[in-house]
């Protein structure tokens, strides 16, 4: 027994030998792997910068700190993970927010760890390199992350062939990543994928409909990536998802479709893209939908009740929609932390219901909606509020004392309302940051004491709120703001020394209240005031410029509409100059352009207008901020013309241009290719109007009216067609025929062209102008029949062609609709009209039936904004009209005058019982034709008639009694016709003299001299048909006051030359209508 027991025990010794043998042959081999792995990320460090300025984290710190070969195992550096034992293979890698600095090259031994499972680089400034291929080679990878690391460029197609990846996030680089790619990425990693977020990579492409099949996902983050087309809603319904984030993609649109009860979405996000329709009443079934955020999209519709159902929302937010209605009750969002409704239609009836019963809202924003009731006074009871924004809103009523209880509020925005009443005390708002209560109708306050107190106030807008008396020195207490705007209130006495306490002040706003005296040289205290603006007040004081030079953070200075003169230096230096990029110094009693021009190279607006400058704009203006400057304006001074010509002028990117009012000479200045606003009216600039004016290819306004500009129009004007809103080229010398060249598309607001020398017709191509509004071609020599087809302009307003040599019927052919729907004044006086009134148009013309709510002035918007700028205008359109006798040139036109004068024509026939449709005409100038018949008794109907000249006509029969309830009639003429009959007494018919009645013979009653019981009785003597003949024509004397009366009114022509012939007048008729 003991050999076997001997044998037995040799082979156990033999085989435990081997095995051990065996297992230590198999570590060394594992070793070693390990050990070249470490080599690897070691190589990895060394070729690679560390740049502290590389990672944004606050926590960011180089975690290669501890990387040290040889001395301990990689597995136990920072960053790495191992897997199984502590030497087993490299498996992960975070060297997030490490300050890594620099580009990674394709061979780095990075792309050697093969079995690397999770690669995080993010927050680190790979210098804008492109992502490396060799990241291909990580076939293992399931996660990897290079979020905001500075690549660029085109994603490589290597990444879409790892396929075992379950989260991609490469937001925030600047990547593009084909539509290809993106399908073939989204299809090989169907089955794995879990998170895909790429915000801000540039896909450009639609959403691929395989993504509807990634069953496993639960995020899908793609904010801003340029997707477009219709969004699969199948991707709503994906059973896992938790966060879709679809943000700023603007080209994409959908809907959202029913949801079910079994979703496990958490945040649902699609703000600034084109989703459209409305909330389906489903959305409740998303019980745990933390964030709701579909701002800025086009949702419309009421809000479903059963959004009350969504009980885990911290957040929502349907801002800049078009929702419309009251607000559900939300009173079960108890965990609703920010609400934000603005920008929709909302309207307050339900407010009350669950306003004050949120307990943890910190932001509530329903500004801009259509709440119009007042703030409920429970809104006290949300103490934790944080920020409320209740601006532009039509609330009503007084201002809670319960907003007393919101101590924790740091903004409260109450401005653009209609808040009455007193505004109650805010003292215990001690956290207040920002007070806006701008544009209410509180009654007259005084600034409290209580305000002093808001010391951490850094904002302060009482605009327009209806304060009087001085700024009080408590004011003074407000020693972190920063922002001071008291403007258009009824502010008075001197504007208070400001101590240097306030030095966090950058911008003082004082403009349109009754302040006067002198401006406190405590002014140079306020040292980081960027801002002053001061304009419109009662500062009747010579101001020392000195005080706003030594602030040298001053970048805008206003001063105009002051009575001020400011003490120009000179022989200034640029040293110490403050860098202005906004000057207005209108009205202030300047005679020099100011000498620390010179030294301004910032500039984007200057404005030197009303003020007594006169000669030659100095040469060094040209080299003022040349690349900055966008606004000039030097008009209502008496400036003749630039000391250097320029082909074009200096400024670069110039956008607006004002030279008017002055008196310039020589030819029209050219402005740079950017000018958009151009006006040069009102001077005696002379030559043709340079072709180079089409070259300015933003150009929206051009006025060039009141020149003694000739030649002809250019018809290179059509270059503009896209861009020009006003062309106003009247009272100059221009001559030829008005262009054929205005093409589809053309953007025209308003064409004037009147008082030049233009003949020929009415181009055609006029009708392509479909935005045009009013068409003034008055005054000139035009020679054409009447241009019914202009009747397709759907906005025309005005249209005047008066004094000119229009003929024939105004007729509208047949089977048209060309109706001049909205026009609201038509002047055709003094042309060769002929044929019966245009009844039919009277019965078409509906803007001159319907009422106008809301008066306004006629105006051109002409807005320029800009990357960096933007300058708010109207330009207002003007005419000239004879209203009540008088020619009178109308500055500005109210959208509600309605007139119509055919006057000085050849019409014929009778005033047809049509007119009385155009019930709001103001006007109505029908003298100087052949009209017979008598005058129609429905024109009682026309009760906002103020002007009415039937006059030098043939009418008979009686003055219809009807007229007398026209109760705003404040001037008629009906001379020289055959009425007979008593005047109609009582009413404005009271209030009108002779002159009214004169040249019919048959006429009787007040306020004549013929007594309607005594036909003895005369009136006024007439003149007899003998005297009134050609032979009658005036000598000078009586020639001035007949052109003075074109001047101011046929009245004072009668008035002052008693002793002028009817023939005399009829000759003026008769000669001027040619």
């Amino acid at each position: 027994m003991e050999k076997p027991l001997h044998v037995f025990l040799l082979i156990l010794v033999l085989y435990v030998l081997q095995s051990t043998s065996a297992t230590k042959f198999s570590s060394s081999r594992e070793s070693l792997a390990h050990d070249d792995e470490c080599s690897m990320l070691f190589q990895f460090k060394e070729h690679i910068s560390i740049n502290h300025s590389a990672s944004s984290d606050p926590h960011a710190y180089p975690k290669f700190a501890s990387w040290k070969l040889n001395r301990s195992d990689c597995c136990l550096w920072d960053g790495v993970e191992c897997s199984g034992k502590s030497s087993g293979h490299v498996i992960g890698l975070d060297l997030s927010s490490s300050f890594l600095y620099g580009p990674i090259k394709s061979n780095n031994s990075l792309f050697n760890l093969i079995h690397l499972r999770t690669l995080n680089l993010a927050d680190n400034d790979f210098q804008f390199s492109q992502i490396p291929s060799g990241i291909g080679r990580l076939l293992h990878l399931a996660n990897l992350n290079l979020s905001y690391s500075l690549f660029r460029g085109q994603i490589p197609n290597e990444i879409t062939q790892l396929t075992q990846l379950v989260s991609l996030d490469l937001t925030g680089n600047p990547l593009k990543l084909q539509a290809l790619s993106f399908k073939n990425l989204v299809q090989n990693i169907t089955d794995t994928l879990r998170e895909l977020i790429l915000s801000g990579v540039n896909i450009d492409s639609e959403v691929p409909h395989i993504l509807t099949n990634t069953s496993s996902i639960t995020s899908l983050v793609l904010r801003d990536c340029g997707l477009r087309g219709e969004f699969p809603t199948g991707i709503f319904h994906l059973p896992m998802l938790q966060h879709l984030d679809m943000r700023g993609n603007h080209d994409l649109s959908g809907y959202l479709p029913k949801f079910h009860s079994k979703s496990q979405l958490k945040d649902l996000i699609l703000a600034e893209t084109n989703f459209h329709g409305m909330l389906p009443t489903s959305i409740g079934n998303l019980m745990h939908l933390n964030q709701l955020d579909v701002s800025g999209c086009n949702f419309s519709g009421p809000l479903p009740g059963s959004i009350s159902n969504l009980t885990q929302l911290t957040l929502l937010k349907l801002d800049h929609n078009r929702f419309w209605g009251r607000i559900p009750s939300l009173v079960s969002l108890s965990k609703l932390s920010y609400l934000i409704l603005s920008s929709n239609e909302f309207d307050g009836r339900n407010l009350s219901a669950w306003l004050g019963k949120l307990p943890n809202l910190l932001y509530l924003d329903l500004k801009l909606n259509n709440l119009s009731c007042e703030i409920p006074s429970s809104i006290g009871n949300q103490t934790q509020l944080r920020q409320l924004y209740l601006n532009n809103n039509n609330m009503v009523g007084e201002i809670p004392s319960s907003l007393a209880n919101l101590t924790h509020l740091t903004d409260l925005i109450l401005g653009f309302n209609d808040f009455t009443g007193r505004i109650p005390s805010l003292e215990s708002l001690s956290n207040l940051n920002v007070l806006y209560l701008s544009l209410n109708n509180f009654d007259r306050w005084k600034l409290p004491d209580w305000l002093g107190k808001l010391n951490k106030l850094t904002y302060l807008q009482l605009v327009a709120v209806n304060l009087y008396g001085e700024i009080p020195s408590s004011i003074f207490n407000l020693t972190q703001v920063e922002d001071l705007l008291l403007s258009s209130n009824q502010i008075e006495g001197r504007v208070p020394p400001f101590p240097s306490t306030m030095t966090k002040l950058t911008s003082l706003i004082l403009q349109k209240n009754q302040l006067k005296g002198p401006i406190p040289r405590s002014f140079l205290n306020l040292h980081n005031l960027e801002e002053i603006v001061l304009n419109d007040n009662n500062m009747n004081t010579t101001v020392e410029v000195d005080i706003f030079l030594g602030l040298r953070n001053l970048k805008i200075l206003t001063r105009g509409g002051n009575r001020i003169t400011l003490s120009v230096m000179t022989n200034i230096t640029s040293d110490k100059l403050p860098k202005f990029e906004i000057l207005r110094l209108e009205s202030c009693n300047l005679k020099v352009f100011p000498d620390f021009l010179r030294f301004q190279d910032q500039l984007q607006e200057v404005y030197l207008d009303d003020n007594k400058i006169d000669g030659l704009i100095p040469k060094w203006i040209g080299n003022i901020s040349k690349e900055t400057l966008q606004t000039l304006s030097f008009s209502k001074n008496s400036l003749i013309g630039f000391e250097q010509h320029w082909p074009v002028l200096p400024w670069v990117g110039l956008r607006l241009l004002d030279l008017s009012h002055n008196m310039l000479h020589g030819s029209i200045p050219v402005p740079s290719s950017t000018t958009m606003n151009y006006v040069v009216s009102n001077n005696k600039l002379s030559g043709k109007i340079p072709p180079s004016i089409c070259d300015l290819h933003s150009l929206q306004l051009l006025d060039l009216s009141f020149n003694n500009i000739s030649g002809s129009i250019p018809p290179c004007l059509e270059k503009l067609n896209s861009s020009l809103l006003v062309l106003n080229l009247r009272g100059n010398k221009l001559q030829g025929t008005i262009p054929n060249a205005f093409s589809n598309g053309s953007k025209l607001l308003m064409i004037n062209l009147s008082e030049n020398q233009l003949e020929g017709k009415i181009p055609r191509s006029l009708e392509n102008c479909a935005s045009l509004q009013i068409l003034d071609l008055g005054n000139n020599r035009m020679e054409d029949m009447f241009p019914f087809w202009l009747g397709a302009l759907s906005d025309l307003q005005v249209l005047i062609l008066r004094f000119n040599k229009f003929h024939g019927a105004l007729k509208i052919p047949s089977k048209t609709k060309f109706t001049f729907s909205k026009l609201r004044i038509i002047d055709l006086s003094f042309n060769s009209f002929s044929g019966d009134l245009p009844h039919q148009y009277f019965k078409d013309w509906s803007a001159m039936k319907e009422t106008e709510e809301n008066a306004a002035y006629m105006q051109a918007n002409v807005n320029i904004f800009g990357e960096k700028y933007f300058w708010l205008g109207n330009y207002s359109y003007s005419m000239n009209m004879t209203n009540k006798g008088v020619k009178t040139e109308y500055e500005k036109i109210l959208n509600i005058f309605i007139a119509v004068d055919l006057s000085s024509n050849k019409f014929q026939g009778e005033i047809p019982e049509a007119i009385k449709a155009l019930s709001n005409l103001q006007l109505l100038n029908l003298s100087n034709n052949e009209l017979s018949g008598t005058i129609p008794s429905s024109m009682g109907n026309l009760t906002n008639l103020e002007s009415l000249d039937l006059s030098s006509n043939k009418l008979s029969g009686k003055i219809p009694q009807a007229l007398v309830q026209l109760n705003f009639l404040a001037f008629i003429n009906v001379s020289f016709n055959k009425l007979t009959g008593p005047i109609p007494q009582g009413g404005q018919f009271n209030t009108f003299l002779n002159m009214s009645y004169m040249g019919n013979s048959a006429l009787c009653g007040d306020p004549l001299s013929k007594d309607c019981g005594d036909p003895k009785a005369s009136e006024r003597p007439t003149i007899s048909s003998a005297e009134a003949t050609w032979s009658d024509f005036p000598s000078g004397f009586d020639w001035v006051f007949i052109v003075t009366g074109v001047a101011s009114g046929l009245v004072i022509g009668v008035l002052f030359g008693g002793h002028l012939t009817i023939g005399c007048y009829k000759w003026f008729l008769k000669r001027f209508r040619k």
